[in-house]
């Protein structure tokens, strides 16, 4: 046996470590003392501080100092910063929101998304992150929240100042949130305009973590009976099939969960039952499965950061690098072409709509052509629908998909196809899934390889250099903008045909793109002229579009 220690144990990793409790001397030396004081600390319990915080879960102290993480945020250029402190002066929060969120909520403030993260490797920071969804169907982080509770009143304090510091705020319509502590209260009160809706995956999680047969007093048999009308709720698609699930829970007669529904959930169905939620703007989102996963990209491009400093200073060069990406794909989005063999409408509907929004409509363009109706007048009509009764007009629809997303839906397309009407219509789709309101205030796309390759990531100020070495103006009209697009696809071409042309020929292709652009900096013209080559080991010239080229300059003064 080796009693000394083979290994050095810092003095930070032993204060981790919990003190184990002793009697002191005095009272040791009396058995009957020590059962005494035994019995006194088994009624008192065990303290908080030395239990863990959840079931399974190692123990870990909260040594995060927000204090730390202020500077950092605050060095950011036009950045809002808000440090909210209890009545005795400590630090409680910090509100984090740069320019670029403010930009992001004010074009697209109609569903914002609510939840909190933990997964800051060892810090234990509660990091609330709030969303929305752009134009392209894309996740946008718009303000970011570091708490050191998630109390109800650092919470309500927090939205208050989200909505003194965003105008936008008072358009918003849904706020999708996990439904922890009582976060759907908080949001009524504090944005009475909007309606706050409970995310489906905590909903089930609760209904299984409530229904037991220890706290409901009931059999293995009816916990399962009713985990499944309670699961069937939350799918329901219309009142008519909720109040059929909500009186066949009745019929159970287990009072104790009838009771325990009345009190937590019966009420507040508008929030978690499906048909009820997409009464309004939701984009068909019912869970918080987007906050999850930027936190996710967060948290692999963070790694582990050694204090709340550090954590703040990469959690800004990892917002950079994803702001970047999605700038690419937008661009990459409006740089594709149209669907071959499209249709007339599909077209048009192309033309005004962003790719995530034209394929949804696009879908709904097939679909439409099988739609049947039950009854039709001149203005309304009663479309076929197995699970709830649908009214369609020729400029609205009851269906989940024409009021969560405003788009057109089949219904909508098939009555105005019966009456014969135009299916094209630009008042039918909402003007936030449009081409030029998507594209207001962005940056012209940067250069992208194509899909096979992977796509570096570029400054969101990056910019593809123009007449006269400026930048092409963001509010250029319809056909600047075509043009724009028609030259940056055929340079895009010529950067990859010069990429594949052998190392000998490379340098004189470089020479050649570069003459042009000069010459077009100065306001000059430039003529082509075509020199056919003969390679050695060639029988016939090469094909024109690997032939080197002659730039003749005629310069008009």
């Amino acid at each position: 046996m080796i009693e000394s220690h083979n290994h050095t144990v810092q003095e930070t990793e032993r204060e981790r470590f919990p003190r184990q409790r002793r009697f002191d001397s005095a009272v040791q030396r009396s058995r009957a003392d020590i059962k005494e004081n035994v019995g006194v600390a088994a009624q008192q319990g065990i303290p908080r501080d030395d239990t863990c915080r959840e079931k399974g879960s190692p123990c870990k102290t909260n040594r995060t100092d927000l204090e730390k993480m202020v500077p950092p945020l605050a060095a950011v250029k036009d950045a809002t910063v808000v440090v909210v402190v209890s009545k005795a002066n400590v630090l409680q929060a910090i509100y984090f929101q740069d320019n670029s969120m403010k930009r992001t909520f004010e074009r697209f403030p109609e569903v914002l998304l609510m939840d909190v993260t933990y997964k800051w490797d060892t810090l234990r920071l509660p990091t609330f992150l709030l969303l929305v969804i752009d134009g392209n169907g894309e996740s946008e982080l718009v303000c970011m929240w570091f708490v050191q509770s998630e109390e109800r009143e650092t919470i309500k304090q927090l939205l208050h100042i989200f909505k003194q510091k965003n105008p936008a705020a008072e358009r918003i319509q849904t706020v999708m949130c996990s439904g922890k502590s009582n976060q759907g209260e908080v949001i009524s009160e504090v944005l009475p305009h909007s309606k706050p809706i409970t995310c489906l995956f905590h909903t089930l999680r609760t209904f299984q973590t409530d229904i037991t047969t220890d706290k409901l007093q009931v059999t293995v048999g009816q916990r399962n009976l009713l985990l499944e009308i309670l699961h069937n709720m939350c799918y329901a698609a219309s009142a008519e099939e909720y109040d059929l699930l909500y009186h066949q829970l009745l019929d159970t007669n287990a009072q104790r969960a009838i009771d325990y529904f009345h009190r937590q959930w019966h009420g507040s169905r508008g929030q978690w039952v499906e048909s009820f939620k997409h009464e309004g703007e939701t984009y068909l989102t019912s869970t918080v499965k987007r906050v999850e996963l930027l936190s996710q990209q967060l948290q692999a491009r963070l790694g582990k950061p050694a204090d709340s400093a550090s954590l703040a200073e990469g959690l800004l060069r990892a917002l950079g690098g994803l702001r970047a990406e999605s700038e690419g794909r937008d661009g990459q989005q409006q740089l594709r072409s149209p669907p071959a063999e499209s249709s007339p409408v599909a077209a048009a509907y192309w033309e005004l709509l962003t790719g995530y929004a034209f394929a949804r409509v696009c879908r709904e363009l097939e679909e439409a052509e099988w739609v049947s109706f039950l009854s039709a007048g001149p203005e309304r009509a009663r479309p076929a629908c197995r699970r709830r009764a649908l009214l369609t007009g020729t400029g609205g629809c009851q269906c989940a998909f024409r009021t969560a997303m405003k788009l057109p839906c089949r219904h909508l397309l098939a009555l105005r196809r019966l009456r014969g009407h135009e299916l094209y219509d630009p008042t039918l789709c909402s003007p936030r899934w449009s081409r030029q309101h998507c594209q207001r205030d962005q940056p012209p796309p940067a250069l992208l390889l194509p899909e096979s390759e992977p796509v570096p990531a570029q400054p969101p100020a990056a910019a593809p250099p123009s007449l006269g070495e400026q930048t092409p103006a963001v509010a250029a009209t319809a056909a600047q903008q075509e043009r724009y697009s028609q030259a940056y696809r055929l340079s895009q071409k010529l950067s990859l045909l010069a990429a594949g042309c052998p190392a000998e020929e490379f340098d004189s292709c470089l020479a050649v793109m570069t003459t042009v652009t000069n010459i077009w900096a100065r306001g000059g013209q430039v003529q082509v002229t075509e020199i056919n080559v003969t390679r050695p080991g060639e029988d016939k010239p090469p094909t024109p579009e690997n032939m080197p080229s002659e730039v003749n300059n005629t310069n008009q003064n």
